[in-house]
């Protein structure tokens, strides 16, 4: 019984460890044009999105990931965002799958982006 016990607690600790180090699919560089990967466009669709864990940065806004919660593979972001001098409260989601990712930035859906490679 000792023997199934130990043998439960593992699995569970290797799974919690496997979870956590596990990267959330939105992280990285995104863009709607190609040429967004290798510059910074000055336009929405020539401007990169980069997300991190704690941060998501796009064309003029530069955000702090304030609340995060999922529904399915979309991640809902509550994001405190410095745009143009002001700061504002801004809902986006970014539901990435694979290589591609809807984004929808203050109630507005952005044309689909690519993973910049």
């Amino acid at each position: 019984m000792r023997d199934v016990i130990l043998s439960s607690v593992l699995v569970l600790v290797l799974a919690m460890i496997d979870s956590a180090g596990a990267e959330e699919s939105f992280i990285g560089r995104w863009s709607i044009d190609p040429a967004g990967c290798m510059s910074e466009g000055d336009t929405a669709s020539t401007a990169p999105l980069i997300a991190t864990a704690t941060s998501v940065r796009w064309f003029v806004a530069s955000c702090r990931i304030g609340r995060m919660y999922k529904i399915g593979q979309a991640v809902h972001l509550q994001a405190h965002c410095s745009n143009e001098g002001k700061i504002v409260s801004t809902p986006i989601t970014l539901d990435a799958r694979g290589d591609r990712m809807r984004v929808t930035w203050d109630g507005v859906n952005v044309e689909e982006m690519r993973r910049c490679k």
